[in-house]
């Protein structure tokens, strides 16, 4: 039996930020059923929030009695790296979850929905391919954009999903028949196992990039890495993103330059 953490950042999510947990607890509550999973956790950073998203965490957290939760309000980092580093150190020490290899750190997103084959899935995914990480995919949520950038946007998924793209110390296409994989990497969609995370140093305190940050710290350390392409993760299409040069950015970007060619 495994051990799972899921953790979520949030910054001004009031809106959205119910709805990411939901899907969490419904995809540890599966997997618990499954008998994947022994003890189920969901940690929440809410990170220099404005509105109300500290107490709607909160809330939504004390109806669980079911799962281990644990919620801080993180005032201080100064990087989204540095705001997923903390909040996972400060969920295992709280929760007394040590690195341990039958233990997984899951991340996901706010402003995104999680299946509830979720983590028995990925799971299934590192089992199958002996794997330390599994990077998934995510699907976009309804984006109201020009044609031109919708078309855009499906070339720059499709450019990294040729096959082919794995090194030796990757799992191949994932294993379970998950075709090909791919080379992107998603925080809304990511689990590694805690051993590997801890070892490795975590997620690297950027501006940016953390998601890709910590795959490569893994690689560099010689932990495979499965990329598969499902289970995938609804997430937001909104411009801009919380998260300075995330997807919300680059959805802006393609939208303006494409409206632009338009005009």
């Amino acid at each position: 039996m495994t051990d799972v953490l899921v953790a979520v950042p949030a910054r001004d999510e009031e809106q959205r930020v119910v709805s990411c947990l939901d899907s969490v607890a419904v995809a540890l509550r599966r997997a618990r059923a499954h008998g994947t999973v022994d003890r189920a956790a969901v940690a929440v950073a809410v990170h220099r929030s404005t509105d109300r998203t500290v107490e709607v965490v909160t809330d939504a957290l004390a109806a669980w009695p079911d799962l281990e939760t644990f919620c801080h309000a993180d005032d201080d980092s100064t990087t989204v790296g540095a705001v997923r580093s903390r909040l996972v150190a400060g969920a295992c020490e709280a929760l007394d979850l040590a690195p341990a290899p039958d233990r997984w750190l899951f991340s996901t997103d706010a402003d995104s929905v999680v299946p509830g084959s979720w983590v028995t899935e990925l799971l299934a995914h590192a089992d199958a391919a002996a794997a330390h990480c599994v990077a998934g995919m995510v699907d976009l949520e309804t984006w109201p954009a020009h044609p031109a950038a919708l078309a855009a946007y499906e070339r720059i998924v499709a450019g990294g999903m040729e096959a082919g793209v794995h090194d030796r110390r990757d799992g191949g296409g994932g294993g379970r028949g998950n075709g090909a994989g791919h080379r992107h990497v998603y925080g809304a969609n990511l689990a590694v196992r805690l051993d590997a995370y801890a070892a490795c140093g975590g997620f690297p305190a950027v501006p940016h990039g953390e998601d890709h940050g910590l795959v490569g710290r893994l690689r560099a350390a010689g932990h495979r890495v499965a990329s598969v392409r499902e289970p995938a993760v609804l997430t937001s299409a909104r411009m801009p993103g919380r998260a300075r040069q995330g997807l919300g950015d680059l959805l802006e970007r393609l939208a303006t330059q494409c409206a632009c060619c338009a005009g």
